[in-house]
């Protein structure tokens, strides 16, 4: 993973990660039969702790709830940088990984649905302004979650920051607040955290 952060999952070869390891291609190959095979194990582990966030955060994801999964979700991402900046390599090189990712895609736009209509329900957001408005919105907040940092890295040179990236998905939910939601998103921008569960 170091590897793969520091210079792009394309540039890394199994001799560049055998080298790191201090061991041989072979050693390395008994273990790893493949690239394909160290980037599914890494898919794996990220997965898993995007599932963790999301199911601690589903039960009563109030605004500040919403602002903390936030926050984790970008310290997550920094953690496995190259994969959101080589997502698309990614996918295209690796079909094991591809169909991992197709799979956990819908699984995070499904618990962002559930999300928006707990907020809907408890009066924070507006009701569906159309049919199927949640999901096409958590289609949107998922898009810009997870390319966050690669149109950051493309359009600037400076290191990415948590409230750049925190303040991109909340303009998208703005529209929809009811003025129960405009209060408590003044009231977390003041006192961040102090109502979460």
């Amino acid at each position: 993973m170091k590897l793969f952060n520091e210079d792009g999952m394309v540039n890394v070869r199994l001799q560049h990660i055998a080298d790191e390891a201090f061991v041989s291609v072979g050693n390395l190959a008994y273990h790893y039969a493949s690239k394909e095979k160290i980037l599914l194990a890494l898919y794996e582990t990220l997965t898993k702790k995007q599932e963790e966030l999301l199911a601690e955060y589903r039960v009563v994801p109030l605004f500040d709830n919403i602002d903390l999964l936030l926050s984790r979700t970008f310290s997550l991402q920094q953690e496995y940088v190259f994969f959101y900046l080589d997502t698309l390599e990614v996918v295209r090189a690796y079909p094991s990984v591809k169909e991992a990712h197709q799979q956990h895609i819908s699984f995070q736009t499904e618990q962002l649905k559930s999300i928006l209509a707990f907020n809907a329900a408890r009066g924070a957001l507006m009701n569906e302004l159309y049919e199927n408005g949640f999901e096409e919105l958590a289609i949107q907040i998922w898009m810009t979650m997870n390319f966050w940092l690669t149109q950051h890295a493309i359009r600037q040179s400076s290191q990415a920051r948590e409230n750049q990236y925190k303040s991109a998905i909340w303009l998208l939910l703005q529209p929809y607040f009811t003025p129960m939601g405009k209060l408590e998103y003044r009231q977390m921008l003041e006192k961040p955290y102090d109502f979460y569960f």
